[in-house]
């Protein structure tokens, strides 16, 4: 018995050309990224008005960013400085916890530029 396949109306996937890849420069470099940027800013954004009550949720969150993005490994020294200065802030030290991130800050800025990671090639996506 022979089986024939009728022609269809509609396009199938066999009979759609191959859409063809743009042409594209060389891989583009990456752009440099701080170290600790969201800690920073939520610093940054604290100082001013130290003794509000929304100072110390707002420097967890900046921890919880840095952690996040796993740079707490590599910026110790602020973090410590920032843990430290929640501890002051909750125990109503507002002096100890403005000097803490100050020196926090500082830190920060010697921080030094990372390059962004570059996305993976089609290669290695499917070898993995």
């Amino acid at each position: 018995m022979a089986t024939s396949v009728a022609p269809t109306p509609f396009p199938t996937a066999f009979d759609r050309p191959r859409p063809r890849r743009a042409a594209t420069a060389a891989v583009r470099p990456a752009t440099p990224v701080r170290i600790g940027l969201r800690l920073r800013s939520a610093i940054e954004r604290v100082l001013p008005a130290i003794t509000a009550p929304t100072a110390a949720a707002e420097l967890r969150a900046g921890l919880a960013w840095t952690a996040a993005s796993g740079e707490t490994c590599r910026i110790t020294r602020p973090v410590d400085e920032v843990r430290s200065a929640i501890t002051a802030l909750r125990s109503g030290d507002v002096d100890t916890a403005r000097t803490a991130l100050d020196h926090a800050l500082a830190a920060l800025l010697e921080a030094p530029t990372l390059p962004a990671p570059r996305p993976a090639t089609s290669f290695e996506r499917r070898s993995i």
